[in-house]
This record gives structure tokens, C-alpha cells and sequence, in this order.
């Protein structure tokens, strides 16, 4: 059953990250959401990012009820900060990196509960090179 979970929450952090679906198969909703993302990685990009943080995610060595608390940590803020920089909500650059500061440091506070320290410095140089290349996106791109 927790295997089942892993491989939900991860599929889910790939999908996030690769968003390939097609506009004719979704609800109007869905639609109009699509519309509105703004896409600052390609799909390659977004395949690398995704392989790359796994393995980060794989040195840390975690058992698997706090691997999987990890990835849904993880899934539920990086979900939360991929609808930033979306254009139906007008945030400008300034307002992004603003409400990204705010959700990383709600996310970091639920990280630190489950990490070891030595896990954590993991996560902090992993997660924030993931950060730091999206920051670096956000700054190239235009709204």
C-alpha cells in the first residue's frame, strides 16, 4: 500500500513537472487552466529537473512513511507554487517571488519535522538548485 502511495505522489511530481496533456481531451475548466499556465521549462527541461531531484531524493536514504510524507510535502507546495506565475491570477514578477518566499518557508517548517539534519542539508542544496533554476526562469520570462 505505501509502495502504491510512493508511486502515486511521484507520478503525480512527474506529470506536474511535464504537463503534456492535451487541450481537447480536458473539461472546460481544465481548459481555460491550461490557458492561462505559463510554461518556463520545456518538456526535456522538465524530464531532467524531474529525474535530477529524484536522485537527490535517493541520496537521502529515507524510509519509506517519511519518503513518502517527503513527496507529499513536496507535491502539495510545488503544485501550489506552479499556479504563481499563471495568468488568470496577474501577480507580477515582484508579487511571485514574494508569495514562492512565503510557501517555501510554510513548506520548510513541515520539512524540518521530518528530516534528520543530515537529511535536511539534502534536501536544502537539492531543493534549492531546483528553486534557483526556477527563480531563474521566472526572471526570463515575460507576463
Amino acid at each position: 500500500m505505501k509502495i502504491k502511495y510512493l508511486l502515486i505522489i511521484s507520478t503525480g511530481l512527474f506529470l506536474f513537472l511535464s504537463q503534456n496533456s492535451k487541450a481537447q481531451i480536458l473539461s472546460p475548466k481544465l481548459q481555460e487552466y491550461e490557458k492561462n499556465k505559463v510554461q518556463i521549462f520545456t518538456v526535456q527541461e522538465r524530464d531532467n529537473l524531474h529525474t535530477w531531484f529524484n536522485e537527490g531524493i535517493n541520496k537521502m536514504d529515507l524510509n519509506k512513511a517519511d519518503k513518502e510524507e517527503y513527496y507529499s510535502i513536496i507535491l502539495y507546495y510545488f503544485v501550489k507554487m506552479g499556479r504563481l506565475d499563471d495568468k488568470d491570477h496577474g501577480n507580477s514578477k515582484k508579487e511571485i517571488e514574494k508569495k514562492l518566499d512565503e510557501l517555501l518557508k510554510k513548506q520548510d517548517v513541515e520539512i524540518r519535522e521530518i528530516l534528520s539534519e543530515e537529511n535536511y542539508e539534502i534536501h536544502i542544496e537539492n531543493y534549492g538548485n531546483l528553486i534557483k533554476s526556477i527563480r531563474i526562469r521566472i526572471a526570463e520570462t515575460e507576463y
